[in-house]
């Protein structure tokens, strides 16, 4: 019997390994064949004075480079002092706080565009509340459709990703420095600036470079912004492929951007090598302490209170649209009043339930093959057993961050190349390509949790390297491979960018239809897409966040 189970293990263990291995293989040749189709252009001959299109591609790095150096700043300057609050003090709402880190992940950015539209635009609820309050004439608020609007949308849309990545190294930081920088006559700000910030390098650096990157690639938001008096290469790339047809600017900005990216994700692979993060997953989180004293309660209530007023404001301002009607029909006006209309209109439209039904079915297509390629890999890394066998140093942790350097815009570019006629499979192996390295790092995750004797055991009861995996590591990698796939599927969810740019006929998702409706200023409507969007994406982030233990 024991010997049945060992051989009807073993096959299942070697039938996975082909799966595994089909689906790397085809995520990476979703990625990497488009890619360089997408660059290849570049040797082709072009149209029009290059003088001109040097200077529009120069103007469109500056700018690009000016709004992700500045939007990252922006998240930093608040993510940093709200992961302190978050990792170090106990207060109301701190739970709420702390998950609003699912918001640049199960929301997507078309409805953070939407939302500030909605909430900052100069018939917006916020600029109706201060015309009315103060009696003005003009609406006092009119910096959105600007640089400065696109960089206060993404440095508050992202400013959660620092703040998760930096609170969950802050809260386990050993208190032993600190307290020997006190005895050595130190105050609070010394000390944090000579002993905590130093450790806080690793996780910084790492939302710093994941905001940046979600930045420069930035796309729906400049889009929907509209004359913000320059664009990004993504917003240009688009424009230049699909209403120019100037594959050659096209390829270029391809070429740039990828340079630029790659150089980025290098510099960040080599310096998580060499800083050191300050704790190890088996540190226990310190105790956290009431907010105290009048200077830390004015700066938290300053804090916690431009949080909620300029970055909730705008996110509630969706579903309160989306019950709002208006008997004239106008979009804006003070006119509106609480009613069900819109989301009858919305749910009644012909197209609602086959979009619902593209959104799951592309994100549960998409996550099964991110999930199986990310499991592949974690095969190829570990090789089952103790320590990454088939990647080492910094291979092991550049390579999955290859395909964070490619945006959407470009890798749908490539792919419009090789079959100009979009297809499904074409879309669903290209969201799985982007959004594998997400999955492999909650797998990853979940095996560096697991002690190192188990990892030794295993070497030494197991008959072979997938037999060791599939008995041994596949079950202990269970819950990360589950919150991975949930993760995929909410970022497959609220992608429009590919379906955009690959234009499957007859395809349209969720996220494509709020595209549409807010294009067509149905913003009503938009706000009741935006809403079943947010509850699709987000059920599916919270279920993998769900098993996370926050104190």
């Amino acid at each position: 019997m024991t010997s049945i189970r060992g051989r009807l293990a073993s096959g299942k263990g070697y039938a996975g390994a082909v799966i595994g291995l089909a689906s790397l293989l085809a995520v990476a040749a979703g990625f990497l064949v488009p890619a360089l189709v997408a660059l290849f252009g570049v040797t082709s001959a072009g149209e029009g004075d290059p003088a001109l299109r040097t200077a529009r591609l120069l103007s469109a790095l500056r700018f690009t480079l000016a709004e992700a150096s500045l939007s990252t700043l922006c998240a930093l300057a608040v993510g940093v002092p709200a992961a302190f609050f978050v990792a170090r003090r106990d207060f109301p709402g701190r739970k709420f706080l702390l998950a609003l880190s699912a918001v640049p992940l199960s929301v997507p950015p078309m409805i953070i565009a939407l939302a500030f539209v909605l909430y900052y635009g100069r018939q917006g609820w916020l600029n109706l509340f201060l015309t009315k309050a103060f009696g003005l004439n003009e609406p006092p608020v009119t910096f959105l459709y600007s640089m400065t609007g696109v960089v206060f949308a993404h440095g508050l849309y992202n400013f959660p990703v620092v703040m998760r990545t930096v609170s969950r190294v802050w809260e386990r930081l050993p208190a032993d420095q600190e307290e020997a920088a006190a005895l050595l006559g130190a105050g609070p700000v010394r000390a944090f600036l000579t002993v905590t910030l130093p450790r806080l390098a690793r996780p910084a650096l790492s939302g710093a470079t994941l905001v940046f990157l979600y930045c420069f690639f930035s796309f729906m938001i400049v889009l929907l912004f509209g004359g913000v008096g320059g664009t990004t290469l993504e917003v240009e790339l688009y424009q230049s492929a699909r209403n120019l047809l100037d594959f050659r600017t096209a390829s270029l900005i391809a070429a740039i951007e990828t340079i630029a990216a790659v150089a980025i994700i290098a510099l960040y692979a080599r310096l998580q090598g060499k800083l050191g993060g300050g704790t190890s997953s088996r540190d226990v989180p310190r105790p956290r302490r009431r907010i105290r004293g009048a200077g830390e309660t004015a700066f938290a209530a300053a804090l916690l209170g431009g949080i909620f007023v300029f970055f909730i404001g705008p996110l509630l301002s969706i579903p309160a649209r989306s019950l709002a009607v208006s008997a004239s029909g106008a979009q804006y006006g003070a006119s509106l009043a609480a009613g069900l209309g819109t989301w009858r209109s919305f749910l009644g439209r012909r197209n609602f339930f086959p979009a619902l039904g593209a959104t799951v079915s592309t994100g549960l297509a998409a996550a099964a093959l991110a999930t199986a390629a990310s499991l592949a890999f974690t095969f190829a890394a570990y090789g089952g057993g103790a320590s990454p066998r088939g990647l080492r140093g910094a291979a092991s942790r550049f390579a999955p961050l290859l395909p964070l350097a490619v945006s959407p815009v470009m890798l749908g570019f490539g792919w419009t190349l090789l079959s100009p006629r979009g297809r499904w499979v074409a879309l669903v192996v290209a969201q799985a390509s982007l959004a594998w390295p997400f999955a492999w790092a909650q797998i990853q995750s979940a095996l560096e949790r697991v002690p190192a004797g188990i990892h030794e055991a295993s070497l030494l009861l197991s008959s072979g390297p997938i037999d060791r995996f599939y008995r041994v590591l596949l079950p202990l990698s269970a819950r990360g491979a589950l919150s991975g796939a949930a993760l995929v599927f909410a970022i497959s969810a609220g992608d429009a960018t590919l379906p955009l740019v690959l234009s499957v006929p007859g395809y349209e998702n969720l996220a494509l239809l709020l595209f549409r409706l807010a294009g067509s200023y149905r913003f009503s409507e938009a706000c009741a897409c935006a809403v079943t969007l947010s509850c699709v994406a987000g059920i599916a982030f919270f279920l993998q966040d769900g098993g996370t233990n926050e104190r």
